[in-house]
């Protein structure tokens, strides 16, 4: 099984095996799978709430809404000299022949519509509406395989699309009544968005296939970098360039706080691949579906904001359809995980208390 972390567009396939198990130069291969997993996806979950937290605090600036833009130039800079950096010093990639620099720059454009459009996006909408919308990949990913791919699906994914659906038009809904920033745009650039990363995720999966001498940092610098022209070049021809320019030397706090943003979210990618490495694609599902859950909480909590009960209902249909599907497809996975807890309680239970046999009890109650 695979997946996309559509925060930083790096795709994954489950790899779970022996070996060294990197983050930053620490190698977690070196403890029990259990200590890792702990560590892991407590790391991953505190890194990707603080990067929502970071990317909504923003967002909450005044008048920064219309500079998303820019905000998406500033991480692809920052991640583009962070990758070449563990492209070239840590994760020490071997020297290669040939680039396909045209692939890449196919690869830089699906990048930059599935993060660009997804920050953007954030200018028009509340940050939970967002959220429960990149939540939704399966959706874009169904219908391009029944009307493209000629594609079939089992009753249970058609069942997980609509749960998703209704749940979507819902929290839409609510956020349409309660909050005064809704503007239907945002609906149409995060559905575009979701699109795109639909396309992505199958396009770079080709391409590590094809190339598998380029690492995930090797791929992330050459995307991030075209990437990174790309925006430069749309920012300059639509003048916006200058104006971001001038509102950030306004407003100084913006250039903290996008540094913050882009590293939680590139330390987070590289997390959530090492807790795949050690864990599986499932538990890893499993740990970035509790941070979107998490991340929707905490954001009502610190982020003055219209509530209203059908924000709880709808984001329940959308983790559901999102539970629904997951188990399904790794319903094998979960029994072998469950049948495996069950022998080790057994196991305990029998190491550390012994039966008592029937004369015992009938001395015991004498």
């Amino acid at each position: 099984s695979s997946g996309i972390n559509a925060e930083y567009g790096v795709h994954f396939t489950d790899t779970t095996q022996t070996g060294s198990n990197l983050v930053c130069g620490v190698d977690f291969s070196k403890f029990s799978r259990h200590v890792q997993f702990l560590a892991l996806s407590s790391i991953v979950l505190g890194l990707y709430i603080l990067y929502g937290f970071a990317q909504e605090k923003i967002f909450h600036i005044p008048g920064f809404r219309s500079h998303g833009w820019y905000l998406t130039f500033l991480q692809f800079t920052f991640v583009t000299c962070v990758s070449y950096i563990d492209s070239k010093w840590i994760s020490r990639s071997r020297r290669k022949e040939e680039t396909p620099y045209y692939e890449f720059m196919i690869l830089a454009w699906l990048t930059v519509g599935s993060i660009g459009l997804s920050t953007v996006s954030l200018g028009f909408l509340n940050f939970p509406t967002q959220v429960i919308f990149k939540s939704c990949k399966l959706i874009p990913i169904m219908i391009g395989g029944i009307f493209i791919l000629g594609k079939r699906y089992r009753l249970h994914e058609y069942l997980s699309v609509i749960l998703m659906c209704a749940g979507l038009v819902g929290f839409s809904l609510a956020d349409q009544t309660v909050s005064p920033e809704f503007d239907p745009k945002g609906i149409i650039l995060i559905c575009m968005a979701l699109c795109v990363d639909a396309i992505f995720g199958n396009y770079q999966e080709k391409l590590m296939k094809k190339y598998p001498v380029f690492t995930n940092a090797d791929i992330t610098f050459y995307s991030y970098s075209f990437g990174t022209v790309l925006i430069l070049t749309w920012l300059m021809s639509t003048g916006q360039l200058l104006s971001s320019v001038v509102f950030t030397r306004q407003h100084p706090q913006v250039y903290p706080l996008a540094m913050l943003y882009s590293s939680l979210g590139y330390l987070g990618v590289q997390c959530v691949l090492a807790l795949i490495k050690s864990s599986g694609v499932l538990v890893c599902t499993i740990v970035t579906t509790m941070r979107k859950v998490l991340t929707l909480v905490l954001s009502f909590i610190f982020f003055a904001k219209p509530f209203c009960f059908q924000y709880v209902w709808s984001g329940s249909l959308v983790i559901l359809g999102i539970g629904i599907n997951v188990y399904t497809k790794n319903k094998a996975s979960i029994h072998r995980s469950f049948g495996a807890g069950s022998r080790s309680f057994q196991r305990f239970i029998s190491s550390h208390y012994t039966p008592i046999s029937e004369a015992e009890r009938t001395i015991q109650q004498v």
